[in-house]
């Protein structure tokens, strides 16, 4: 006769589950299972069930936390005991002013300001915004433009050597707005600070 092989002894597993309660520092738990009294047993079982929702309670308050990508921003404010004078770009978009124009400026810069043309005559596009110049007064009752309508004749004009003329680095710094003109007051720490205190970096930007 064949016999088959009988499966493993209840036995062995109630060793093996009582060894692992025994052993084990898991919140109580062997006291759930091996503590003689019942009454004992219910009340660790009550404390263990206890603990088990407070725990997935509080995580569960945690991953929501987390969930939401909290953001802490924390600022440290550091004042210095002595400040480097800070960088200030001022600048005029009107490089040249035309009251300070001669008639040798003109033959000189006039073409790269687009006020002439071939042969050194009046470009059309000067002409026609110089003819309205009358209606464009600024505070001192003069047309911007004005003293160019007076020179922009060079029929008998003799234009100087060409060695003799000066560069656009030499116009811009004779007829251009200076920074003593355009800074009205500077004042940096408590003492105050002037055009001194600036450099030139660019054209007349300083």
């Amino acid at each position: 006769m064949c016999q088959s092989e009988s499966p493993v002894p209840k036995s062995r597993l109630t060793e093996a589950g009582t060894l692992f309660l025994k052993h084990t520092t898991l919140h109580g738990l062997r006291h759930i299972f091996l503590s003689g009294s019942y009454p004992r047993r219910l009340a660790w079982l009550l404390a263990f069930l206890a603990a088990l929702v407070l725990l997935f309670a509080w995580s569960s308050n945690r991953v929501r936390y987390l969930l939401s990508s909290p953001v802490h921003t924390k600022a440290h404010m550091v004042y210095a005991k002595r400040l480097v004078f800070p960088a200030v770009t001022i600048c005029n978009q009107n490089l040249l002013l035309p009251r300070r124009m001669k008639k040798t400026d003109i033959f000189s810069a006039g073409r790269w300001l687009g006020l002439l043309g071939r042969n050194w005559q009046v470009s059309p596009a000067a002409r026609e915004a110089l003819s309205g110049v009358d209606g464009d007064a600024d505070v001192g009752g003069e047309p911007p433009w004005s003293p160019l309508s007076r020179i922009l004749d060079f029929n008998h004009f003799l234009p100087p050597p060409r060695e003799t003329q000066p560069s656009m680095r030499q116009l811009l710094d004779r007829l251009g707005h200076q920074l003593e003109e355009m800074l009205l007051s500077c004042r940096f720490q408590g003492e105050l600070c002037g055009p001194r205190n600036f450099s030139t970096v660019r054209d007349l930007c300083c």
